[in-house]
């Protein structure tokens, strides 16, 4: 009886190790929208600066968290909102995965090239696998009137023209899609979780589902993809400040809300993901959600 006491301590101590590396956890949020711009309706701009600082702080504060993931509208607009916000985010103990958003576009012509660099972007989408997960960081603003490639312009010209005669509510000139390049390279992305057996979540600043006037583009192009692959659990964005959430096809589709609306409630959120589960715990406007794995 005296052997069965150590034993059942190691069977205990595997048994947390296995578990414990089975779930990850990380730290996310979307529109901050910063600039030094008065209040317009429900945007409180400057306000954006305490309320991501306070973000870090807490993030800084949980050890467990592994990254953080920012949605996407750093800034609202004016390339010189850029650098107020380097200090905060330089506060981060954890490594903060960036995603373009429409927003972080609205500068001056001669800086848009330099958007990327201020997001620490060396590639605007890229993936990472960590614990049996693969998660894939997707650019919405690809294909956007906004770019600096004039050829991507006019296929922006084109797809919301398009989707407008068609009675579509997503064609507005803020929104954006994905090239086929980017795709491709999605859909290879996918077949090597597949083949590797692993999980995927996907990060995007435009929602996919439900579809309504914020969602990207070429959404149903990118649904069709996902719906050949069971791996894919979760797609999460911004973009829709008021927040969303749609189940289809076994991913859960969340919609994060925006950090910049309200004069002084927060918006963000911890996101755990375990074998059977994804629990977000919402702080401020963000709810809490807990969400079955198939």
């Amino acid at each position: 009886m005296k052997n069965a006491v150590p034993l059942i301590l190691i069977l205990l101590v595997e048994f947390l190790s296995i578990n414990a590396k089975a779930q990850i956890s990380f730290g996310v949020f979307a529109d901050c929208q910063y600039c030094d711009c008065e209040t317009s309706n429900t945007r409180f701009y400057r306000n954006s600066l305490l309320k991501l600082e306070k973000a870090i702080t807490h993030f800084n504060q949980n050890e467990k968290l592994e990254f953080i993931v920012n949605m996407g509208d750093l800034i609202d607009r004016d390339f010189a909102s850029f650098a107020p916000l380097k200090p905060i985010l330089q506060k981060s103990n954890k490594t903060i995965y960036h995603l373009p958003g429409n927003h972080d576009f609205e500068v001056e012509p001669e800086h848009l090239e330099k958007v990327s660099e201020e997001l620490g972007l060396s590639k605007m989408y890229y993936s990472l696998v960590k614990k049996g997960w693969m998660f894939v960081f997707l650019d919405g603003t690809d294909i956007s009137f906004f770019s600096a490639d004039k050829e991507k312009v006019k296929l922006a010209e084109e797809m919301s023209a398009r989707l407008k005669a068609e009675g579509k509510p997503n064609y507005h000139p803020w929104n954006g899609g994905i090239g086929k390049q980017q795709l491709n390279w999605l859909n290879n992305q996918l077949l090597q979780a597949k083949s590797e057996n692993l999980n995927v979540a996907i990060f995007c600043h435009y929602p996919l589902l439900p579809f309504e006037s914020h969602a990207l583009w070429n959404q149903k192009e990118v649904l069709s993809i996902l719906d050949n692959y069971s791996c894919v659990k979760l797609w999460m964005n911004g973009h829709n400040h008021a927040g969303n959430y749609a189940f289809q096809n076994g991913i859960h589709f969340i919609t994060l809300k925006g950090m910049v609306e309200t004069e002084s409630e927060n918006a963000f959120g911890e996101v755990l993901i375990s074998k059977k589960e994804i629990e977000i715990k919402g702080f401020g406007q963000e709810k809490h959600r807990i969400l079955s794995i198939e």
